[in-house]
């Protein structure tokens, strides 16, 4: 099997796809009806794509190749409008969040479908559990090279793509004291992490041929690393990030990761090495578990940074790019919430501080879908 060529595509173009949780009220767990709800909306869709993922419980929404954000907005809405009315029909909700907060692993059903069984048999209950919830934005790039050029510098903002994504305190019924817990359930994965190093896309195209030969995959959508090139696509696709409580939030991120991509590769601020990659762990630890009060360390100064900081300073260094691509919006309302210190993850622990359950918490967060 080999590698399918990098398609080429227009830089810095722009999709984006959610996984949904489907919800089953009044109790608010997690439905199993995700087949009845795709089945229902799949003939009236004229953009993007409604489709399974791993199991009954989700629901993924994706855009076609966007220009832009208001571009991919118009699509979203469009998809949004059609899920919810079929949701509506057969007495189902729909919301964001990484985790559902009490679902339990095993009672999810996973989808007829050869893959996913496949993974099943590979993987066990690790398949289960990953029944969690993350939002995928693809770049345009122009080749591989470039595609390996943009992974290696959106790998240094891992953090604040998580750190601004957060939205999964809860699972089991139970505080994990994380920001962001979902990513936690990918570590058992043989994949889990950052792609091994590669300087450009010949090596890329090497590194896939080994994996090839020896049997451990079948394509590169079985590589789930935190950020991989998608040749197929002519993107480089970023997965870290929880699924966002509001459809404006998961635009407003993708539109950051626009303009940082759009910077990367206008201004090329760095020369990648395989070093860069010494802490990357420790660093993606300190935003999963503190969020914007994580703290980043550089690993060629060792110097400490808070990352709520160090996000702000991104904004600021991407805010031209912003203009050009089309995410000024985007990159604003991003640095005017970190400024003030709003995140999903505070606003739901409120919630259930102030004496809400976790059963109203998903009820409300299908309320704020819904825009209600």
């Amino acid at each position: 099997m080999s590698l399918p060529d990098f398609h080429v595509s227009d830089p810095f173009t722009l999709g984006i796809e959610l996984e949904m949780q489907v919800i089953n009220p009044p109790g608010y767990d997690l439905s199993q009806d995700a087949s009845r709800l795709i089945d229902a909306v799949k003939s009236e869709l004229t953009v993007g794509e409604v489709k399974h993922d791993i199991t009954e419980s989700m629901l993924e929404m994706a855009t076609g190749v966007c220009c832009d954000v208001d571009q991919a907005a118009a699509q979203f809405s469009t998809i949004q409008h059609l899920v919810l009315r079929a949701a509506q029909t057969l007495h189902l909700e729909i919301c964001g969040g990484g985790t559902h907060p009490f679902q339990t692993w095993q009672r999810q059903e996973v989808c007829d479908d050869e893959r996913y069984r496949r993974n099943l048999e590979n993987f066990g209950y690790l398949i289960q559990q990953a029944t969690v919830f993350g939002q995928h934005v693809h770049i345009g790039c122009a080749n591989g090279d470039d595609a390996i050029y943009l992974l290696h510098g959106l790998s240094r903002f891992v953090p604040h793509f998580i750190a601004l994504s957060a939205a999964s305190p809860y699972m089991q019924a139970a505080d994990t004291r994380f920001a962001c817990a979902r990513l936690n359930i990918f570590s058992g994965f043989p994949d889990n992490g950052p792609m091994p190093w590669v300087s450009n896309w010949q090596e890329f195209t090497r590194l896939f041929r080994r994996l090839a030969y020896t049997s451990m995959i079948d394509s590169i959508k079985d590589l789930h690393w935190d950020i991989r090139p998608s040749p197929h696509f002519g993107t480089v696709e970023v997965r870290v990030m929880d699924t966002p409580l509001t459809l404006e939030h998961a635009l407003n991120i993708a539109g950051l990761i626009q303009a940082t991509a759009h910077w990367l590769l206008t201004e090329r601020p760095f020369r990648h090495q395989e070093n860069d990659y010494l802490l990357y762990k420790f660093n993606r630890f300190q935003a999963c578990r503190f969020g914007m009060e994580g703290i980043l360390t550089d690993v060629n100064t060792g110097d400490h940074h808070c990352l709520a900081d160090d996000t702000l300073r991104l904004l600021n260094t991407v805010a031209a790019s912003a203009e050009k691509v089309g995410a000024a919006s985007a990159v604003h309302t991003l640095h005017q919430q970190v400024k003030k210190g709003h995140n999903e993850v505070r606003h739901m622990r409120d919630f259930v501080a102030n004496g809400g359950s976790l059963s109203g918490l998903v009820k409300k967060h299908c309320e704020i879908w819904a825009g209600h």
